[in-house]
């Protein structure tokens, strides 16, 4: 049983394939963005909330994988749960998935922090906010984490690096 909500759906655009003839690598991001931008709606960062209380949604770090190729037209939906939170953070990480297969295409894992936009510094969520983000991060008690999760970037060597055996 998975705690993830659906923030983005919809077919991979033509503008998005590139010269291998499948969807380029920084238009998972585009997707993943917007899928960041439906997940700040869900915790009620809705445009005029935050022109009302001057804040917003920065993306301090992300780590993207790229899992299977995706082609023009095919139907996309990503996924998110949200790891782990504070006071003026999220740890999410998104999933995206072929929209009929379910099959897995890519996930992306990020840290995104609480802004205030007057001071153009972190500030910790507003009241309203923080009930949606304990609301959330409540559901998820218990549950594993994804196992993508956490993942740093490395070589995996079979052999030694230095001798080759």
């Amino acid at each position: 049983m998975t705690t993830a909500m659906v923030v983005f759906e919809g077919p991979v655009s033509p503008e998005w394939i590139d010269y291998n003839g499948h969807m380029n690598d920084a238009c998972y991001v585009v997707v993943f963005s917007k899928a960041i931008d439906e997940f700040m709606l869900r915790i009620g960062l809705t445009e005029s909330f935050r022109n009302a209380h001057q804040v917003s949604i920065y993306t301090l770090q992300s780590m993207v994988h790229y899992l299977r190729e995706a082609s023009e037209g095919e139907p996309l939906r990503v996924e998110v749960e949200l790891l782990e939170s504070d006071s003026k953070k999220l740890h999410v990480f998104f999933t995206m998935k072929h929209g009929d297969t379910n099959t897995e295409l890519a996930a992306m894992e990020s840290l995104l922090l609480h802004m205030d936009m007057t001071t153009h510094r972190s500030t910790p969520f507003l009241p309203e906010t923080q009930a949606h983000v304990h609301e959330i991060q409540q559901s998820r008690t218990g549950h594993p984490m994804p196992e993508l999760a956490g993942r740093k970037i490395a070589l995996r060597h079979t052999e030694s690096p230095v001798t080759g055996r």
